[in-house]
């Protein structure tokens, strides 16, 4: 776990957005950045901000190429960090103006003032099946095959990936969520950290765990919310907005 981010006051945390023609919010979003209606100068996001991009696959790439575009753009003018998701992954050049953070290199330790900070996508210290999928399907060769795969069988690949995506509920519940987190994060009840943050299971909620303030954001797709870094008596709070189209 490295230490070389500094969490600021105002930056933005948004994750699992899965942007499709399902979950269009995203881009307008981005545009509220980049316009800024939405004023921040340091933009996190927390991993499956796309339903699909994987950066060896062209026509995730093609699919999404407006959102690619205006986010490098907003890169140019604020700090940009992305925590590689489950549904989006090799990206680094995709976007050469981020601060990209694959899942080999998750969790990744900040700083908030004197608060220790661990922030991944979320789908670390998984079961060893999951572990074994995650490792071949990022793999470059692996991928650039089922890329050539898809052209020749008409995109028949990323097609069902996407009608799979359209049959899941963002908003989902999980059952004993607390429980599950408590026996996943064994690893860190000895280490010396404040809080937690990740996305992908898209529970909103927070807990206390081990010592450290456990939060899981919000799904964007699900509701739209984002989440704001302000400073309460120097302790990180994370303010919940709720983003509406009709403000951009």
């Amino acid at each position: 776990m490295s230490h070389n981010l500094i969490l600021q006051k105002g930056a933005i945390l948004i994750a699992d957005a899965h942007y499709s023609d399902k979950y269009p919010q995203f881009y307008s979003f981005l545009q509220a950045i980049e316009s800024g209606t939405i004023q921040t100068t340091q933009l996190i996001l927390m991993g499956d901000m796309f339903e699909l991009l994987f950066g060896v696959i062209k026509g995730t790439k093609k699919d999404n190429e407006k959102e690619i575009s205006l986010l490098n753009k907003i890169a140019d003018k604020i700090e940009v960090i992305y925590f590689e998701g489950n549904h989006d992954f090799g990206l680094k050049s995709i976007f050469p103006s981020i601060k990209v953070f694959p899942l080999e290199v998750q969790p990744q330790t900040a700083v908030f003032g004197s608060q220790k900070v661990l922030l991944s996508h979320g789908d670390t210290k998984t079961p060893l099946g999951y572990q074994i999928y995650t490792k071949l399907i990022r793999n470059p060769f692996i991928l650039s095959l089922i890329g050539s795969i898809d052209i020749l069988c008409g995109h028949c690949i990323i097609k069902g990936l996407k009608s799979r995506g359209v049959q899941k509920d963002p908003c989902y519940k999980i059952p004993l969520f607390k429980e599950i987190i408590h026996r996943r994060l064994n690893y860190l009840k000895d280490e010396a950290l404040d809080i937690v943050i990740e996305g992908h299971f898209h529970q909103n909620l927070s807990f206390n765990l081990y010592g450290f303030e456990y939060m899981n954001l919000a799904s964007f797709a699900c509701n739209q919310k984002y989440f704001i870094v302000q400073s309460i008596k120097e302790q990180l709070h994370l303010q919940e907005i709720v983003f509406s189209e009709k403000t951009n």
